[in-house]
């Protein structure tokens, strides 16, 4: 008989060896794919009592949270990461049946929280400091037993995955079926160079990502789900971010991350700012010892990617998140990555 998600009995299993007593929730979070809480959980053996954050998956949330698990088992220990500690994982049950619960270190309790109020320029140039350190360690190195290539499962964040090749042209039709349904339902929100937009994404993009992917080069591990609105938490006068929601890691064009986290980040001079925090990333990424990526490449990136990011808004049905990507796509000149090959040397 499967457990209730966050029973002693579970927590117990996710804590090996450890006197688990009791287990309080004391509050959950929203999320699409899993059950997410923060919980209180004692000890009968003079432990003090723990605060932590469980998320617990069956169905078709399981991909992720077992896509989480490996990279806090595998990928994790490779690098200087971010990422809250692993406090312990238990995966019950087969098939439709399984579940899987995650347990990791509580950020609240260590003092970081989500930038409400936007934000600092200091947050910002170490958030693009932390995707160097990322992006360079597995830069041209993807890992493949551990991202378990053979069998990519589709998420909709994953169009921006660049590797295997293969996974593209199918990410291109998933791409296309999504925003059919969404003209079909958002047309009327849209003025007709919106979805002129759109039509010439569609028509252009798989073409220019194979060419860019071709040869794997210049390819690293992205997060994939690199956002401002949850995953990115700050501490009082620690600008360096840690970061949560790691099951979208995926092969692909580093500066996606950067593009992705900024659409969040509102700002008066946004192609200034955004040109500067890139530029940083850039010299970033040269300074941990990348060759063979040159700035122009990495501009081409830069815009591609935000333009991958407006099949976000497709997939979720979103006309208001398709109409901001829209008008940054315009205001950084991101079409002309449509309209010549990428610049590779």
């Amino acid at each position: 008989m499967m457990s209730e998600p966050f029973s002693p009995e579970a927590v117990m299993h996710a804590f090996p060896g450890a006197a688990v007593a009791s287990v309080e929730v004391v509050e959950t979070f929203p999320a699409s794919s899993a059950e997410v809480a923060r919980l209180r959980v004692g000890f009968s053996d003079g432990h003090e009592p723990l605060t932590v954050i469980a998320k617990s998956a069956t169905g078709a949330g399981l991909a992720a949270a077992r896509r989480e698990v490996r990279f806090f088992e595998q990928i994790a220990p490779l690098w200087t990461n971010p990422a809250p500690r692993l406090l312990g994982a238990w995966e019950q049950g087969r098939g439709d049946d399984a579940r899987l619960l995650l347990v990791t270190e509580d950020l609240g309790a260590a003092g970081y929280a989500l930038s409400r109020g936007g934000v600092s320029p200091a947050q910002l140039q170490k958030i693009a400091d932390t995707l160097v350190s990322l992006h360079a360690r597995f830069w041209e190195d993807l890992q493949a037993e551990i991202l378990d290539a053979a069998h990519p499962t589709a998420s909709v964040t994953q169009a921006a995955q660049a590797w295997p090749a293969g996974v593209i042209a199918g990410h291109a039709i998933a791409v296309r079926d999504a925003a059919t349904r969404f003209l079909e339902t958002a047309s009327a929100e849209l003025i007709p160079a919106e979805r002129a937009l759109l039509t010439e994404v569609l028509e252009a993009w798989e073409s220019r990502f194979q060419a860019r992917a071709a040869g794997e080069r210049s390819i690293t591990l992205i997060h994939g789900d690199f956002h401002l609105l949850g995953n990115l938490f700050f501490a009082a006068n620690e600008p360096r971010p840690r970061v949560i929601d790691w099951s979208e890691l995926k092969p692909g064009l580093g500066p996606h991350d950067l593009a992705y986290c900024l659409i969040s980040a509102p700002t008066e001079d946004r192609p200034a700012r955004d040109l500067a925090l890139l530029r940083r990333y850039w010299e970033g990424l040269r300074a941990a010892g990348i060759e063979g990526y040159g700035w122009e490449l990495c501009q081409w990136d830069y815009r591609f990617s935000l333009i991958t990011n407006l099949f976000q808004s497709v997939f979720q049905n979103s006309a208001m998140w398709f109409r901001k990507t829209a008008a940054l796509i315009a205001e950084l000149d991101c079409r002309a990555a449509l309209r010549g090959p990428p610049p590779m040397a």
